[in-house]
């Protein structure tokens, strides 16, 4: 079975009987639809489009985003985009593949030193998944390096697959937080993996001084709550985690990198079409300089999570501390 119908089975199995909070057309949370799957790499074997997992750096003179896409042949790449205001796209193409992985996804790039690190998920097959690293210094031409971090030991938390990464680089550290699983639920539609009634997805903690090699923290997992494709940020002395939910983006904060405070919702799902069944990979760009601050989501438009665009909210710096302070 390849990975596209894997993981649409498996997100039909988890997702099956669950039921959507009521959505009120009134909400305040306005997403508007930035990029839609297009093209044979974007387009998903269904052809309706499947793109997600957008990261976004100021560089001083554009915005770049670098997302993953479906293509037409079920393989996941990683393509770049770049705006002069953070909502009109233009798309460059594709800037990473790998011919002999079905997927290569969920970006998180770090600028240091003039050097951009792209650290991503890769997987050969099925759905069991680690963390790669990629460089470029110009942010369009990508040289792999190898595993960053890959699946833990037999029987811990994260023995069967990690990704999903969000690097920072901080007081002249890197500082890595991923989701990692050790089994499926029990029933879920795979073959050859370890299988659980308790089943959950978990994030763990990693460092490092040169963003090649890494140590995972031995209170691993730092956060549970089946959290997974998070997006941490430093806000003043505070750390913020996003990850996805049905019901919207939901958050947890922490003031050590290591104990964290799940708080319910962040934003929730708009009330339209657009992503009514859900934020997948959210991100919070925050720019204090030029007060900017943006929620990028992949819109969920099908209740399997494989029909999605990428959508943003404006948040304004006041509604920002509003809900931090809740």
């Amino acid at each position: 079975m390849r990975r596209i119908d894997i993981v649409v089975a498996i997100a039909i199995f988890i997702v099956a009987g669950l039921t959507n909070a009521d959505c009120s057309d009134e909400s305040s949370s306005q997403f508007t639809a930035i990029l839609k799957g297009e093209g044979d790499f974007e387009r998903a074997p269904h052809n309706r489009g499947n793109i997600y997992a957008p990261d976004v750096i100021w560089n001083g003179a554009i915005f770049r985003m670098w997302y993953g896409g479906q293509g037409e042949d079920g393989h996941d790449r990683i393509s770049c985009a770049e705006s002069a205001d953070g909502q009109n796209w233009v798309r460059k193409g594709v800037v990473l593949k790998d011919g002999l992985a079905n997927h290569v996804n969920d970006p998180s790039v770090v600028a240091v030193n003039w050097t951009y690190l792209m650290y991503h998920t890769r997987t050969e097959k099925d759905v069991i998944d680690w963390i790669d690293l990629a460089v470029s210094r110009d942010g369009q031409k990508w040289e792999l390096k190898g595993c960053a971090i890959a699946a833990g030991p037999d029987g811990t938390w994260d023995s069967l697959s990690v990704g999903r990464p969000s690097v920072i680089f901080h007081d002249g550290q890197f500082k890595m937080w991923y989701d990692g699983r050790k089994d499926f639920p029990r029933g879920a539609p795979v073959k050859g993996i370890p299988t659980s009634s308790t089943s959950c997805r978990s994030v763990g903690y990693a460092t490092s001084e040169d963003g090649f090699r890494w140590v995972r923290h031995h209170e691993n997992p730092v956060f549970g709550h089946d959290a997974g494709a998070i997006d941490v940020k430093r806000l003043q002395d505070q750390f913020i985690m996003l990850y996805e939910s049905r019901d919207g983006t939901r958050y947890a904060i922490s003031t050590d990198d290591l104990k964290w405070s799940d708080q319910g919702i962040f934003v929730e799902k708009s009330g339209s079409s657009i992503d009514q069944f859900g934020h997948v990979t959210p991100l919070l760009f925050i720019d204090h300089e030029k007060k900017l601050y943006q929620l990028f989501v992949e819109a969920a438009g099908a209740t399997t999570w494989n029909h999605n665009s990428i959508a943003v909210l404006k948040i304004d710096n006041d509604q920002l501390w509003r809900i931090l302070s809740r």
